[in-house]
């Protein structure tokens, strides 16, 4: 697929230095998913000073690009509504999506699902859990960091030794040894929007604001998210009862209790059979959800995932859980549009509907860990693929697992840029850069040259030296190219590490694991 050069408004031109030379050395212009962070304010504290006083964020003039979704992914094009991906190899993904939610065999990696909570979930009686809560507690007290590596609070003072010891007496990690079996009583489901953290705190934890690349919006403690509707298998209690330990089809974390209802068999059955038979995935961007009796649900997030009940010209009757009195879940049914609202799964795969996706997505403010309930660069992907009935893994790199990968790391940038424009497969191919994954759009044409465009949802980008930010702040459509025209001494994303492409066209491995790492957003 062979895209327009946008207007020159959109990108300017390139200086003629670009066409000579490509960006030397092996540093990254990196984007806001890697695992350090950037404030918006500039502090300096005297107790650790920076080498230098730098101005470490500025806006990156991203209003030079088109964002105009039809440019880049024409409705006249020949293939608008033809499907990039066999019928065989969707339906695959999709069952291999469906067992991850809702599977009962041996090697469905569904909460719900006895067997995966006992070899899987509890593949160490509970020990690794634990490990994991005490090596998390350690990190963030700052009796034991170092002063470069101490964590702040929203107040972008550091965290005192009360503020990690109360936590820790809430956690309780003891509990995690204690009953390692699967419990049907633990099963339950998000009620609504929750956020996933590495404690049970709704409190941020912030590296130096006043260095480049950290501090906000990188929360340190903010996992992910889950939407409305996700099946999770509590595995733990804070002492107070607000926060819950969880296993969802993705990471473990805490979310708060008020989030979720305990299951029973008869919710089990009939929320499982409900969507065998027909499930729906939200295409906007934020969807309210109102019950048949008018009461205000969830907004539900573009990826959401609910059971069809029934359907007709105008709309679809949609399953939707609420909790009553006793912290039990109940399903009450809800309408929603038919027309750019939900569509039954899996929807088809065809550029039409990915734009579609695109345009209720791009733009919207980036998210590190779902922040706010926006999306980071890997979740921006799976909200763009779930409607498809595909499944992404939470983080980064752990997406290049989903289908056939190419490490193109040792070629030079240029090369990289080539053969990604002669080789990547449109709307199928994910290219990771560490800690970064970008959507590969097609080709546009710049002095002659393939120039390959990827979507991305992004935070910045930095310099070699790494002394600032450039600030992107969402999700947009850019060239990738050898140096960035507006501000040449940004490194470019094809110059990081790590390049790696992968491209979906194959059917899934089964039984992969969700992931439980300690950092695993990203």
């Amino acid at each position: 697929m062979t895209f327009p050069l946008p207007a020159p408004a959109s990108l300017p031109p390139r200086p003629a230095a670009l066409t000579r030379r490509a960006v030397r050395g092996s540093g990254a212009l990196l984007c806001a998913c890697l695992a350090v962070s950037l404030t918006g304010c500039s502090w300096w504290m005297p107790f650790n000073p920076p080498h230098k006083p730098v101005e470490v964020t500025s806006l990156f003039a991203i209003d030079r690009y088109d964002q105009n979704v039809d440019r880049w992914i024409a409705p006249s094009s020949p293939g608008y509504d033809r499907p990039v991906l066999p019928e065989a190899v969707q339906r695959a993904h999709f069952d291999a999506l469906f067992a991850r939610y809702f599977g009962t065999a041996a090697r469905d990696s569904s909460p719900w699902n006895q067997a995966f909570i006992n070899t899987a979930v509890y593949r160490q009686a509970g020990t690794d859990i634990a490990a994991l809560q005490r090596r998390r507690l350690s990190r963030y007290d700052n009796r034991l960091q170092s002063t470069r590596h101490l964590g702040y609070g929203q107040n972008l003072r550091p965290h005192s030794a009360e503020w990690i010891d109360a936590i820790t007496a809430n956690l309780d990690v003891a509990q995690f040894e204690r009953s390692p079996r699967y419990e049907p009583k633990r099963r339950a489901i998000a009620i609504d929007n929750a956020l996933v953290r590495g404690l049970p705190t709704a409190d941020p934890s912030f590296s130096d604001s006043r260095i480049a690349g950290e501090g906000y919006p990188f929360d340190n403690l903010q996992i992910s998210a889950i939407r409305p509707g996700t099946p999770v298998y509590i595995v733990g209690t804070s002492v107070d009862g607000a926060w819950r330990y969880v296993q969802t089809p993705d990471v473990q974390g805490w979310i708060a209790s008020s989030t979720i209802g305990v299951v029973d068999d008869a919710f089990v059955s009939r929320w499982r059979t409900t969507a065998r038979q027909s499930l729906g995935a939200i295409i906007g961007a934020s969807v309210p959800v109102r019950d048949a009796s008018g009461a205000f649900r969830f907004a539900a997030p573009a990826g959401t995932m609910l059971p069809i009940a029934g359907h007709d010209a105008q709309g679809y009757d949609v399953l939707v859980p609420v909790i009553d009195a006793d912290g039990r879940a109940q399903i009450r049914t809800a309408r929603l549009a038919a027309d750019g609202v939900i569509v039954p799964m899996p929807w088809q795969v065809t550029p039409h509907h990915i734009a579609t996706l695109l345009k209720a997505l791009i733009g919207r403010p980036y998210g590190w860990g779902n922040t706010g309930f926006y999306n980071d660069c890997s979740s921006e992907l799976q909200s763009v693929f779930a409607p498809f009935g595909i499944w992404l893994p939470r983080h980064s790199s752990n997406q290049m697992t989903a289908g056939t990968k190419i490490d193109i790391s040792a070629d030079t940038p240029a090369e990289r840029i080539a053969y990604l424009a002669h080789h990547g497969e449109p709307l199928r191919s994910i290219v990771y850069i560490g800690g970064h994954v970008m959507l590969y759009l097609g080709n546009t044409t710049l002095d002659g040259q393939a120039i390959p465009v990827v979507y991305q949802d992004i935070w910045g980008m930095r310099p070699a030296e790494n002394t600032r930010r450039a600030i992107v702040g969402g999700s947009v459509i850019m060239p990738l190219t050898l140096e960035v025209p507006e501000d040449p001494s940004l490194r470019s994303l094809a110059a990081t590490p790590i390049f790696q492409i992968m491209t979906l066209e194959t059917e899934p491995s089964p039984g992969l694991m969700p992931e439980s790492g300690d950092d695993p957003a990203s």
